[in-house]
This record gives structure tokens, sequence and C-alpha cells, in this order.
């Protein structure tokens, strides 16, 4: 599991590094006691991931499994969780199409093996409308509580839920009260720990719209950022964002989304995905739908238009309209099997040849053509090089990569350095770290008898390259060094 996607990924990275300063000092690397967001890069990080993150370091030693445990847990239990839902909402065989389906699509497979904070959107978005739905139907006071609990949680995981969770909420909960499937008192009981949970996010916007000052407390920070992302969303994106359904099903240009060759979901699960829409599409007009059915389409539209607003959307930025896609995808697939039986076998054949050559390109191909990519950078590599430069010299290490990798968080996680050694120790221009204690991240103009280490080869300099330096090679992170 640790192992592929090969390397840690830069906000991974910034991710890890706030859990091991938690777990072992109590603050994050900028001292802050229990963020409600956590600054990172500058313009911010989800939290629930880096809690999580830090529980399990309590238990496990640091390693790229050990990071990415989270998002295999919560994306298991959602996936159990939604199967044993669609099993007592729909029988056995829509429960069997889900595991299916999660068992060999790309999308899946590949969010769930890494520890992008924003990917748990997904998983707990799934367990929380599992929740909300059985509330509805159970009409049972701890059931609305619960589901309050849940979609306050989801709300730390990807800050475009602030705009989803409470206009799909609104909708579902008028409609509820209007067809009198719900009372206030429900309304109330979901409403209250919901309210609790979203306060010190509502707080911390407050803070970066520069409406009330930053709060500090013995156990909660709420800090402001260095720069603000509110600007993301326009209803100007609309136009430029034509080419969703192409991201969503195909490709967003990141190698970690997605694949060309094979899609998020493989092509052949659009055919169903339309056809499970538009049964669903045609119940809800001829007023025989389910409860079930009308929230998963409440929930794909409202998903679908706030990310139409999103300037830039992605696969991982989008990754909650997945939830309502697999949805359509197992009311497709399950109205062709109940037509003929015989479809059943087929599908299986299909989607199974699929995923054979998809597993194959992705465990053997894949490592090969992306190892030190642009994104991730491999620890146990540069621990070496790390290791080796500071045997060569005992002055200043440089650690150079592209500018948007912010080389200072791999080397501060690979030292495990205290983030009060950080922030003592720490020079910062505009939002980039130039300088940590012996490690520079800026090459300077003169670069005679400089140790430097290179996480990408391509950056290093002509002049270094013709000069008199002992080269060492660590899996592609290369180390330079005088020679004696």
């Amino acid at each position: 599991m640790g192992e592929i996607p090969y390397g840690i990924h830069v906000d991974e990275a910034g991710m890890a590094y706030d859990a091991y300063s938690l777990k072992n000092f109590g603050v994050d690397r900028y001292l802050a006691i229990n963020p409600v967001y956590f600054i990172n890069f500058g313009g911010g990080q989800n939290a629930l991931y880096t809690y999580l993150t830090s529980i399990v370091l309590h238990f496990l030693p640091f390693s790229s499994f050990s990071i990415r445990l989270p998002a295999v847990i919560l994306s298991l239990l959602s996936i159990f969780v939604f199967s044993y839902f669609l099993k007592k909402e729909k029988g056995e065989l829509s429960s069997l199409i889900s595991l299916f389906l999660f068992c060999v699509l790309p999308f899946s497979i590949m969010h769930s093996r890494w520890g992008l904070e924003s990917y748990l959107f997904f998983p707990m978005l799934l367990l929380s409308i599992c929740f909300y739905l059985w509330a509805f139907q159970k009409k049972k006071i701890f059931y609305f509580i619960f589901s309050g609990i849940l979609f306050g949680l989801t709300l730390y995981t990807y800050a475009i839920s602030y705009l989803i969770i409470p206009l799909f909420l609104g909708i579902t909960l008028v409609y509820g009260l209007w067809k009198k499937k719900v009372k206030w008192t429900h309304v109330i009981a979901l409403s209250i720990p919901l309210f609790f949970l979203a306060l010190p996010l509502m707080l911390m916007l407050a803070v970066n719209k520069h409406i009330i000052s930053e709060i500090r407390l013995p156990f909660l920070s709420i800090q402001e950022m260095w720069w603000y992302r509110g600007g993301e969303f326009s209803l100007k994106n609309i136009f430029h964002n034509l080419n969703i359904f192409s991201i969503l099903f195909w490709k967003d240009g990141l190698i970690y989304n997605s694949f060309p060759t094979y899609g998020t979901l493989y092509g052949v699960s659009i055919v169903f995905f339309v056809y499970g829409m538009y049964l669903v599409l045609k119940k809800c007009f001829q007023k025989s739908s389910t409860l079930t059915e009308q929230f998963f389409l409440v929930l794909f539209i409202v998903i679908f238009l706030v990310v139409m607003t999103l300037d830039g959307p992605n696969i991982n930025r989008a990754n909650a309209i997945y939830v309502p896609i697999i949805y359509f995808i197992v009311v497709g697939i399950n109205s062709f099997i109940h037509k003929n039986k015989f479809f059943g076998m087929m599908v299986c054949i299909i989607y199974s040849i699929l995923f054979s050559s998809f597993i194959s390109y992705y465990f053997q191909e894949y490592p090969k053509e992306y190892t030190n990519n642009f994104f991730f950078v491999s620890h146990e590599e540069l621990k070496e090089a790390l290791s080796f430069a500071k045997e060569k010299t005992e002055g200043v290490i440089y650690v150079i990569d592209e500018s948007y990798n912010q080389p200072y968080i791999y080397t501060i996680l690979m030292e495990q350095m205290s983030p009060y050694e950080f922030h003592k120790t720490s020079e910062i221009k505009g939002d980039a770290v130039t300088k940590v204690g012996r490690y520079e991240f800026i090459l300077p103009e003169n670069l005679n008898s400089i140790t430097a280490i290179f996480l990408k080869p391509h950056l290093v300099p002509e002049e270094m390259k013709e000069g008199s330096y002992e080269v060492r090679d660590f899996g592609g992170i290369v180390v330079y060094s005088p020679s004696l």
C-alpha cells in the first residue's frame, strides 16, 4: 500500500510533518495548538486527515504506509457501509455490484492509496449520506444526531464541502419537512452537532476575511492563512468548465488522479452512468422514485453545480461527485442484469479484463515511468542523500527542487526536526521557506565548493555538471559534493 504511488506527494509531506509535530510536540509547524485549518504552504490545508494520521503515528513509525493508512481505512469503511445500505435498500445484487465496482474501478483504487487530505471527502460523504438516509427511514433521533456529526466532520475534509453540504442539507430537509418525512425535532437533532462542528470553520473564514482577529486558545487555534483561496469559486468559471465530463470520466492531466488509457471509471461505465441517471430521472418525473434516488439525484446536481464554479476543477477537487456517479452506475448495471441475467456475466468479464490491464500497468509500469516525478519525492532516497551529504560537509547543504514542491518540507520531515527548531531557524520570504538550520533551498550565486542535493536531476546547473564534483545518485536524487 505504501509503495505506490512512489514517493511522497508535496501535500502529503506537509500533512505528515504537521501530524508528526502534533503527535510529538502538541503543535503544528508554526507552533499552533490544534489548528482548525492548517497553514501548510500558505493557502491552508484541511485538518481531518492530519489528525487521523497523528493518531496512527502513536502506534506505527513514520512511513508511506502509516501516513496513507487513514485513507485506506476510511475507504474500506465507507465501501462496506454503502454496500450494506444498498443491500437493505435495493437488494443483494446491488450490494454485490457496488462491492465489485469499488474493487475494480481506477478511481476507487487510486484515490484510496495515498494521503491527499481532500480525497477524504469521498468516503466521509458516502458515510454521511448512508446514515442520513437511514435517519429519514428510521426516524430516530440518534440517527439524526450521528448524521449531523458525520456531516460536521466531513466539513474538515475539503473546503468545497462548505458549499455542498449546506446546499444539499437545506434542499433535502426542506423537502422532508414539506412532505412530512421528518419532524422539526429531527432537523434540530441533526443541526445542533453540525452547527458546533461547523462553528470553528465559520470563525476561520471570518478570520481570513479579516472580520475578526486570530483566535488562540489553550486547546484550539484559528489562524490566518498567508493567502486566502476564497476566489476559487466564481460563476464566470462555468464557461471555462464545459469540458467537465471529459475531466471527470477521463483525465485531468495529473498522473496521480487518472491514466488516459483507462480513465477514472473505464469508458464502459459512462453507458451505465447515463442509463442509471435516466432511470432515476424517469422515476422522479413519474413520482415513483424512492427517497434514496431523489437524494442521490439532488446530491449529484448540487456537487456538479459547485464544481462548475471552480477555477480549474480536477479529479481530486471534484472527488465528491463520484459518490452519486457510482450510485447511478450501480442502478444502471442492476437494471441491465434484471432484464437479462446473462448480461451480469458479460459485465463481470468486461470489467475484469479492464481491471487486469489497469492493475498490471498500475503496479508494474506506473512506478517505473513516474519515479520521483514533479509532485512526489522518495523519502527513503532523500534520507540516504541527506545522510551522505552530512558526511561530506559540516557546513551548508543546499536542497533544490521546483519551487512548488517546497523542498524544505521533505527535509524537515526526513530529519524529524522539532517544530520549535523549525520556527527558530527558518527564514521565510513571501510564501517560500528559503532556509532551515543548516539547510538552504536556493542556490547561491557562487557555485564553487558547495554541497547540494537535487531532488530532480534536470535542475543541476551546467556549471556544476562541468565542475570538479563528486556525484552520487540515490535512485534519481542526486548529491553533488566538492571533490577532494
